[in-house]
């Protein structure tokens, strides 16, 4: 929450909270991309802090899964954002997130293991996001 840019989307059904979504745009020598296990061209990866939207969480509660409630929340917290891209992590023991996105129009660009003790082992994705009309 006091990263610069950070912000969150809370869904509701009436008085009842749904779901939400935050994240943050990636700064200049972000940590982000480090431990990225695929060969990618480095300009992928070089962040210029208004170039890529970080989404780092994207949950919707049980009584709402499967209810189109997850793609609503997704896509109303990413169509303000001015960025040219987004990325995410899913880890890699859940096929069926990683499919999901896909079908949303992600892509995978590689593996990524964080450089932290114990850390799993991801699928870094990105989606380009449409440019923002004045």
């Amino acid at each position: 929450m006091t990263r610069p840019g950070w912000t969150c989307t809370i869904g509701y059904d009436n008085d009842q909270p749904v779901g939400y979504a935050y994240g943050a745009p990636l700064p200049p020598g972000t940590a982000w991309w480090r431990g990225l296990l695929t060969d990618v061209p480095t300009d992928m990866v070089t962040e210029t802090g208004t170039r890529t939207y970080a989404l780092s969480e994207l949950m919707v509660r049980t009584p709402w899964r499967r209810t189109g409630t997850a793609r609503r929340l997704h896509d109303a917290h990413l169509a303000p954002r001015p960025e040219r891209r987004a990325t995410l992590l899913v880890d890699q023991t859940h096929p069926k997130v990683h499919a999901l996105y896909a079908t949303w129009g992600w892509q995978t660009l590689g593996d990524l293991r964080p450089r932290l003790p114990d850390a799993l082992l991801f699928h870094a994705m990105l989606l380009n996001l449409p440019p923002r009309r004045p």
